[in-house]
């Protein structure tokens, strides 16, 4: 196993319907604050492979990002991972090859951890509100309203998100399909990840999906939990310096 602080190229996966613009400044303060070399790469079916349709399993979009790995990263590489992105990078620790050194997944989650933790009864109305209605404006703030807690930078991150969907749309019909493939997904068996280190981060005041789902997998695969007081779901968005101090503490510091 490579010791974390050796890593030099780390992989970055979104989560449900998102797509590597959502990282905001974030991915560029990880290279100049801890030095690390990032790589963003969308999901099948959002963001600059748009125009596809998105896999129906996890083992499925892990497949099709590991075909469109980037040459110039070095392995074994890292991966940070929010939700459903967490699926996908929990999916490629269980099959990998020696290619990963270390991963951070942030408020993941699995079928195994429990329906109404998965995705708590409050948010069910911006879920449907996201999914159904017509307007992209409506949909990106009924999403942004469940993800983040820190509703000073919303007015903001509303225009930047409803550009992003105009640059790059998402169809429903795709998010659809993540979502069946996110209900699908079992975490996987505790030996199939003993020879990897991981990190689980979330927040105890998550309004989407409950924290205790990774505890119930950090518990599993005996990695150390992390957990925010006050952000949402989107942790990068929330509290960006405290992630990134999270980071430096796990990582870097190792």
């Amino acid at each position: 196993m490579s010791e974390p602080n050796t890593i030099t190229d780390w992989i970055f996966l979104r989560g449900l319907s998102r797509e590597k613009a959502h990282w905001g400044n974030f991915i560029a303060r990880c290279e100049s604050e801890l030095g690390w070399r990032c790589h963003a790469i969308d999901l099948p079916g959002f963001g600059s492979e748009h125009h596809r349709p998105s896999p129906l399993s996890i083992a499925e979009i892990r497949q099709d990002i590991q075909q469109r790995l980037p040459s110039a990263i070095t392995e074994p590489f890292g991966i940070v991972a929010l939700s459903l992105g967490g699926m996908v990078a929990l999916d490629w620790l269980a099959n990998s090859n020696g290619d990963i050194a270390a991963a951070i997944l942030i408020s993941t989650s699995s079928a195994d951890c429990g329906l109404l933790n998965r995705l708590k009864p409050s948010a069910v109305p911006s879920t449907l509100n996201a999914l159904l209605s017509t307007s992209i404006q409506s949909q990106e703030r009924a999403i942004l309203n469940m993800v983040s807690n820190n509703k000073a930078q919303h007015t903001e991150l509303l225009q930047q998100w409803c550009h992003i969907r105009e640059r790059r749309p998402a169809t429903k019909t795709n998010v659809i399909r993540q979502l069946i493939a996110a209900s699908r997904f079992k975490s996987p068996p505790t030996d199939k990840l003993n020879k990897v280190q991981g990190y689980f981060i979330s927040s105890r005041a998550d309004r989407m999906v409950s924290h205790q789902c990774s505890e119930y997998l950090a518990t599993k695969y005996h990695y150390p939990l992390t957990l925010h007081n006050s952000a949402g779901h989107d942790l990068p968005i929330d509290d960006a310096d405290w992630l990134i101090g999270v980071f430096r503490q796990l990582v870097v510091a190792t």
